[in-house]
């Protein structure tokens, strides 16, 4: 989750309800067919502290299977679950309070191994450096990145090796012979030389250092340009300079709660700000005015935690209820600002949305 301490201050609200009230949907068993033809896979946090966390997969037919690596595997996948990674065949999900990583088997989704890290990090976004080794950022205090051994056939030290540069560490992207690392400030480092004394700031175009929300991804554009989500709004890095060469306001964009997406194309960025969506083209770089998508339904005391875009070009919303443990709704949009499919609950009333674990924070499209 974001940090500790909001994890917290979320918990404490949610017992000052009547939890035992709170209606959450049973659990389907999947088929061996409900884990094909996938379409996306949502990553639950849980509810803090309880090891709640979960993974929701649904399939271009609309099927919606609940808590798939706990039916799967008989056992829980942990304790706040942030991310996913697919890498060769396998997937790596962080999970940061159990200070591990979960690998499971994409076709299968039965347990590879887990990777145990240590307990004095939140182990948060995974990238693949190559080989048998991938990066892992951290939202500790003091922050490390851990250079992690995925030959998975091998007994060996999981943790190479550990690159203290004490702060916080979120999404990550490698672009040729770089890696450039979100967080508290946006960094790169050269992959063949990736240490304490080596990390370089990504300037913004007064020269300032800047922090990155941990919800945002790093997106690459169709002309091989970095776009990250900042306090103010959306930057351009031209990643052979490491600089900043364009900034672009978006109104009442929010570290916290804004998220950033580009299509597969690479040519339309994404951002949601509160309940509204809205569009940067890449080849028409203008502070966007009016919202693509106004997000309408009665759900006002619900908060937008996550934004997807599909690869059939729509925007998936998720929405949570802070102070309950309800299952979060997720919306899918077209870019006409339209829900473009509904679903059944429980009792067979069609909704604008459907459930996706405790908490869904991010969402993996296939």
């Amino acid at each position: 989750m974001k940090n500790k301490l909001l994890i917290i201050i979320t918990l404490i609200a949610a017992f000052g309800f009547n939890i035992s009230c709170t209606k959450i949907e049973p659990n389907t068993p999947p088929d061996k067919e409900d884990i094909t033809g996938l379409r996306a896979l949502i990553i639950g946090e849980g509810q803090f502290g309880y090891g709640t966390g979960s993974i929701t997969s649904l399939t271009h037919d609309k099927i919606v299977t609940q808590d798939v690596f706990r039916t799967i595997n008989n056992r829980p996948i942990g304790d706040v679950p942030q991310s996913l990674a697919h890498i060769g065949e396998n997937y790596y999900i962080p999970v940061n309070n159990s200070g591990k990583i979960e690998v499971i088997n994409a076709k299968t989704f039965k347990s590879v191994e887990t990777l145990v890290l240590s307990n004095d990090v939140i182990p948060m976004y995974v990238e693949h450096l190559g080989g048998d080794e991938i990066i892992v950022s951290d939202q500790s205090t003091h922050s490390k990145l851990m250079i992690v051994d995925i030959n998975h056939n091998t007994d060996r030290k999981i943790v190479k090796r550990v690159i203290d540069i004490k702060f916080r560490t979120f999404q990550m992207k490698v672009i040729g012979k770089k890696i450039f690392i979100a967080g508290d400030k946006l960094s790169v480092f050269d992959l063949d030389d990736i240490n304490e004394n080596s990390r370089r700031s990504v300037k913004g175009i007064r020269n300032n250092d800047f922090a990155t929300s941990d919800f945002t991804k790093l997106c690459l554009d169709k002309n091989g340009f970095l776009w990250a989500l900042t306090s103010s709004g959306t930057v351009c890095i031209d990643p052979s300079t490491e600089k900043v060469i364009k900034e672009i306001s978006v109104k009442g964009i929010s570290m916290r709660w804004g998220a950033l997406d580009i299509d597969k194309e690479g040519e339309n960025l994404y951002i949601i700000s509160g309940t509204s969506v809205y569009t940067i083209n890449i080849d028409n770089q203008v502070e966007p005015v009016a919202p693509i998508i106004k997000h309408s339904a009665n759900d006002d005391n619900w908060v937008s935690y996550a934004m997807g875009v599909s690869k059939e070009n729509t925007v998936f919303i998720i929405r949570v209820l802070f102070g309950s443990i309800t299952r979060g709704r997720v919306f899918e949009y077209d870019l006409n600002g339209n829900i473009v499919n509904k679903y059944l609950d429980t009792n067979d009333k069609e909704q604008n949305f459907f459930r996706a674990g405790i908490f869904p924070h991010y969402i993996h499209f296939l």
